[in-house]
């Protein structure tokens, strides 16, 4: 597995979690690094960022489209809808880890952005719609929860217990790795 991101902390959180998962990974700060590592050591799945310092996170998914047909999965904080369409048709995938097809819409993709950015940190309500909506926003928590049971319902094996995506009741949301 390869990890294209150029925020370390983020790098560093994925690298541990999916290494407990037993996963070989390797990472790359930025598009270059990421085509370097891809061609030495073929991974079976690549999960870049879309916003990398040197080379578009979509030149990297034409980089490899131009000789590997592996799973590409984009993890990206851009807002932009234009953003991901063009990694899509770039040729990178949304899929879950038994290659169905899980759909999300722009705000859940958006908000679970937001969430995998800061793992095992506790997000207030007020961060979550201000960084997910934007300030207009901030006193409407009642879109917030429907979408994250949205997401548990979609990402969550029991979304009724869930694992990953936890509520401090009063108090925000919680990405658990």
């Amino acid at each position: 597995m390869l990890v294209v991101d150029d925020d370390p902390q983020l790098l560093r959180a994925l690298r541990i979690n999916l290494r407990a998962r037993h996963h070989g990974v390797h990472t790359a700060a930025c598009g270059a690094q990421a085509l370097t590592l891809a061609s030495e050591h073929p991974p079976d799945v690549v999960l870049p960022d879309l916003g990398l310092p040197d080379l578009d996170g979509v030149e990297v998914i034409h980089g490899l489209r131009g000789w590997t047909d592996v799973p590409i999965i984009v993890l990206s904080g851009r807002v932009g809808g234009g953003d991901k369409v063009a990694a899509l048709d770039a040729g990178a995938e949304e899929v879950d880890g038994q290659s169905e097809v899980v759909h999300l819409t722009p705000t859940e993709w958006h908000l679970l952005e937001v969430l995998l950015r800061q793992p095992g940190k506790l997000l207030s309500q007020r961060y979550l719609l201000s960084h997910a909506w934007g300030a207009a926003y901030v006193n409407q928590p009642a879109n917030q929860r429907l979408f994250i049971a949205q997401l548990r319902r979609k990402l969550e094996a029991q979304p009724i217990r869930p694992r990953h995506l936890l509520t401090e009741p009063g108090m925000g949301y919680r990405f658990q790795p």
